[in-house]
């Protein structure tokens, strides 16, 4: 995934009303292969401690946390 698509990606999901619009917009915008490895993930409690400690994912939330006007 480009940093593009990313981007595209994020600004997606943080004008989302609810979760389920968010969980929505992203189950279409990855592919069926990204999807599974993200539920995977997203399954395993220790897995998601892992992921949400390394500097790529808490640049991630930093910007998921920025004001959506960004």
């Amino acid at each position: 995934m480009s940093n593009n698509n990313f981007d595209e990606i994020i600004k997606g999901i943080k004008s989302k009303k609810s979760n389920e619009e968010a969980e929505d917009y992203l189950k279409k915008n990855l592919t069926p292969n990204q999807n599974k490895k993200l539920k995977e993930v997203l399954s395993d409690k220790e897995a998601v401690k892992k992921l949400l400690s390394t500097p790529k994912a808490q640049e991630l939330l930093k910007r998921f946390t920025e004001d959506k006007d960004d």
